[in-house]
């Protein structure tokens, strides 16, 4: 009964350390994806959105490791000594996991040039950005056949989840009455050109799905298939709010309603909850089953 409860306690653990390392990396990547991507934002806005982007890296660097140990530890059946045993960690280090951490931790790396006060670090932060969200293609689902393409769907799809992450907190900072004046022209440049990410969501994700059966009504039924229903649910959602942003608030934040920036804060607000939610919801697909 104790071994039972330790399992099913570090099995949590990983699902909170695994959706925290996916969330800090998107987010980071996603700042210097926005930073660089959006013309509308002032030199102010490009800095602080770098200094988020370095501390998150830092969580997410400190939160990727860990997976290490976990994973060493999940292998020896929960036991906490798995989480110090040299062999144990050495083979998890080895394993597809240890690459992909390998990698993001170097991504994560790049992107701290981006506080330094040089035009040059940026190009460096966003090869950064391109790296970590690459990272999330060398292991799991990603790792069956066809690998090349399932590859480069899932870079796509992470490159874009960042990349609509890392909107949100300069909407909301400049949400905020000292630069209320520039909402508008950042809110309306972003619904823009997020209708490129929300294409690039729906095609990555569209095709990975098809890959793994989803064609297959039978697919929905597995344990996979119904977690993978509760994402896309979720991320419905998302889309809907979306919508109202760039269809009815954006407009009326550029004619000048004051309600409308407030109805945009709650609305980002419930977009970020909801994409955590289905960052948490694939931690957990990946944790603890995967496709057919």
């Amino acid at each position: 009964m104790l071994h039972l409860v330790a399992s099913d306690g570090l099995t949590v653990l990983s699902i909170i350390v695994k959706a925290l390392a996916y969330a800090t990396t998107l987010i980071s990547a996603g700042s210097i994806l926005i930073a660089c991507m959006l013309s509308s934002l002032s030199e102010d806005d490009r800095r602080h959105l770098a200094r988020l982007a370095g501390g998150l890296a830092f969580v997410a660097a400190i939160a990727t490791t860990l997976r290490i140990p976990l994973r060493a530890s999940f292998l020896m059946g929960g036991a906490l000594e798995g989480t110090f045993d040299p062999m144990m960690l050495a083979m998890v280090a080895e394993s597809p996991l240890g690459t992909s951490v390998a990698v993001r931790l170097a991504g994560l790396g790049l992107i701290l040039p981006a506080l330094l006060p040089h035009r040059w670090t940026w190009p460096v932060a966003c090869l950064g950005a391109f790296i970590a969200c690459a990272s999330f293609s060398l292991r799991g689902h990603a790792m069956n056949e066809p690998r090349l393409l399932l590859g480069l769907l899932v870079t796509l799809h992470m490159l874009c989840l960042a990349f609509w992450l890392g909107a949100f907190a300069p909407l909301l900072r400049l949400n905020r009455e000292a630069h209320a004046d520039r909402l508008g022209p950042v809110a309306e440049e972003f619904g823009r050109k997020a209708l490129w990410a929300v294409g690039g969501l729906a095609c990555a994700g569209g095709a990975v799905l098809w890959i793994f059966g989803g064609s297959d009504l039978r697919f929905f039924l597995s344990p996979y298939g119904q977690l993978l229903l509760v994402k896309l649910m979720l991320f419905a959602g998302v889309l809907a709010l979306a919508a109202v942003n760039k269809i009815r608030l954006t407009p009326a934040i550029l004619a000048g309603n004051r309600s409308a920036r407030a109805k945009l804060r709650v609305s980002v607000r419930l977009e970020a909850a909801l994409i955590l939610a289905i960052l948490l919801t694939t931690a957990a697909v990946t944790t603890v089953t995967s496709p057919g």
